[in-house]
């Protein structure tokens, strides 16, 4: 199982302060493999999925063991591109557009970065002299795939971005271009109330998601302990934790593949 993620706050009365913060782990990642067309020997061609999703991973969080680094605050997916069959080939691939909710921005971020190799806001398009890119291989002969790199956005809602492979080697011509849409998931909300000196919490939850609600006294990154754990029904998920003598209280739901 991978770690969590986080968003949002709330206060409660009666001198007790609870903090929201949501997120989520992906627990396995996709490939979109670069290589020849089937039809067109002489073209690239990109095949792969062309959805997926971002769930938010909040500061400090990690998101998967191939990216420890990761300092979260984004919403992420570990999206990887791979040429497993380059024949030859040295691929490339090219952003050629993002489009997505207003004041959002999409980004790549290489294996153990602390901040994203290239940022574009939605509504972009590219230009001869901005066309941001990354290799797919893993050495000179042009085969392989590089775990830890991450896709990010900024904001819920959906993302259509257009991807290019192109060969470094020229000895193909570039590929169709690849449409593949993020959709970010804003995390659920989670209510909370002082019943009897417990704080009773509960959120809707979403099927095949899994929960862990977690709880600090000083919101510092390292200072989260998960206390209760659910799989997602589609329905609501109730949590009760005794507040016994601590002054203040943050809680967090953690959602996760």
């Amino acid at each position: 199982m991978k770690p969590p993620r986080p968003t949002l706050s709330a206060r409660l009365r009666a001198g007790f302060c609870a903090g929201l913060l949501a997120a989520a782990t992906l627990a396995a990642h996709e490939h979109i493999d670069i290589g020849p067309s089937a039809t067109n020997p002489g073209q690239l061609a990109a095949i792969g999925l062309s959805a997926e999703t971002m769930t938010y991973v909040p500061p400090g969080e990690p998101f998967s063991t191939y990216s420890p680094r990761f300092p979260g605050a984004a919403y992420a997916a570990a999206l990887t591109f791979s040429s497993e069959d380059p024949d030859g080939s040295l691929p490339r691939v090219q952003l050629l557009s993002v489009n997505g909710p207003a004041g959002g921005s999409f980004g790549f971020w290489e294996t153990n970065a602390l901040a994203p190799a290239w940022s574009r806001p939605a509504g972009w398009t590219s230009t001869e002299n901005d066309r941001p890119s990354f290799v797919t291989y893993e050495d000179g002969t042009g085969y392989g795939h590089i775990h830890g790199r991450l896709f990010t956005a900024t904001h819920p809602g959906e993302y259509t971005v257009v991807f290019r492979a192109v060969d470094d080697s020229a000895a193909r011509t570039p590929s169709e271009p690849k449409t593949v849409v993020f959709t970010v998931l804003a995390t659920p909300p989670l209510s909370i109330q002082i019943q009897s000196g417990s704080a009773q919490l509960a959120f809707t939850s979403r099927p095949d998601l899994s929960y862990d609600l977690q709880v600090s006294t000083t919101l510092a990154a390292g200072d989260w302990t998960t206390i209760a754990f659910a799989n997602g029904t589609g329905g609501e998920i109730t949590f009760s934790d005794p507040l016994a003598d601590r002054p203040r209280v943050f809680y967090r739901l953690v959602e996760y593949f």
